[in-house]
């Protein structure tokens, strides 16, 4: 009789297809489902980024409204019921977070004698204040932690000490996370069907960056940028992929920061393999980062990068022409920094061979993820 596989419950998905859903839907992807399969969590009640996709690939999603709001005794009462009918199916329990004020899965896991149970510490700060009751939670949680953990992960040291107490911090194991080096390597017939397809000439001069539009992005100050670039260079032209609640607000600011003609929202891309190709220019001044997927992904095909240096981790930097740039900094040069990358880039770097070099690639990411569970 062949053994049935592993089955992980992960924890922390959202409806929306970010950073952390990137890392854990890439590994997922790659791993041998007849040894380890994943399984999710749904709290939304509505299905989370690319749920029909997870299913045909043999995952369960779960769905389970947690009513925290309504009061403790009923959010409870709700995680209670989940595990005592499916405990029993899970060898393993991952809470995939962004702040630590909800590990009430791991904690309950625990009680149900689940006998893996990671806390996988994805960002480095909270793009919303939470509540007081929320940093309350947190506060506790991250005193409390070991109690219900088995293993802590976190994608950089950065998110690990903004999320974990110190002692933990420091037993934490920082995991490298990848991406498709196969996929995000720079193509020539995908830089051209970009610009084609967008109504870009192949002598433009792009910029661009991608990400949700939310506060942490801190795409204000990119539109400065950008408005600072177009000051030095008035023919150029700037890309902004995502979508959220800011994009109307930003369409505004770039109409009176007189851009608007020149800036393309482009809120319709689930792969940005092309955007990489088609653009010269990344640029990534967020407030916080774990470990941003995107950076590796524009480092990958080739892309000259700046980022800020307040909380972004260094190890992000993989390739020669990233430029870490304080947000101190005022825009005009981060502008000019932009665009001496560009004409110092005479060819794009070899990313793809650069980021499997320092263990990023997914494959190598996925078989490391899997021993997790299989040793």
């Amino acid at each position: 009789m062949p053994q049935k596989p592993i089955r992980v419950l992960q924890v922390g998905m959202s409806a929306n297809y970010g950073g952390t859903e990137a890392v854990v839907y890439g590994i997922y992807e790659r791993l041998d489902h007849s040894l380890v399969q994943f399984d999710f969590l749904n709290v939304y009640g509505r299905p989370i980024a690319k749920q029909a996709e997870l299913e045909a690939q043999g995952a369960h999603v779960y769905d389970l409204l947690l009513k925290r709001r309504e009061g403790y005794l009923k959010y409870a009462k709700g995680i209670k019921a989940f595990f005592r009918q499916h405990a029993s199916e899970f060898s393993a329990i991952v809470c995939n977070v962004q702040f630590m004020d909800q590990i009430d899965m791991a904690k309950w896991a625990k009680k149900f004698h689940i006998p893996t149970r990671i806390i996988f510490c994805h960002n480095s700060g909270s793009g919303l204040p939470p509540s007081r009751l929320s940093r309350l939670a947190a506060s506790l949680n991250r005193i409390q932690a070991h109690r219900y953990a088995t293993q802590f992960l976190a994608v950089s040291q950065l998110a690990a000490q903004a999320t974990l107490s110190p002692k933990d911090a420091k037993r934490c194991l920082i995991f490298k996370t990848g991406i498709s080096t196969d996929h995000f390597c720079f193509s020539p017939t995908k830089r051209s069907r970009f610009r084609e397809e967008f109504g870009y000439s192949a002598e433009d001069v792009l910029f661009g960056s991608a990400g949700r539009f939310d506060p942490q992005k801190n795409q204000f100050f990119l539109l400065d940028i950008f408005a600072a670039i177009h000051q030095l260079e008035p023919r150029s032209k700037f890309v902004l992929a995502g979508k959220g609640d800011l994009e109307q607000p930003l369409r505004k600011r770039a109409l009176e920061l007189g851009i608007n003609d020149s800036l393309r929202f482009i809120t319709n891309l689930n792969d940005l393999d092309a955007m990489y190709c088609g653009i010269d220019c990344f640029l990534l001044p967020s407030l916080f980062e774990g470990l941003p997927i995107v950076l590796l992904e524009a480092q990958c095909s080739g892309l000259p990068c700046l980022a800020s240096s307040e909380k972004i981790p260094a190890e992000t930097k993989i390739l020669s022409s990233f430029i870490f740039l304080s947000l101190k900094d005022d825009p005009q040069i981060w502008a000019k920094r932009a665009i001496e990358s560009i004409s110092t880039a005479n060819k794009r770097e070899d990313g793809a061979s650069a980021l499997s070099d320092n263990g990023r690639d997914i494959q190598t990411v996925a078989k490391a993820y899997a021993a997790l569970f299989l040793n």
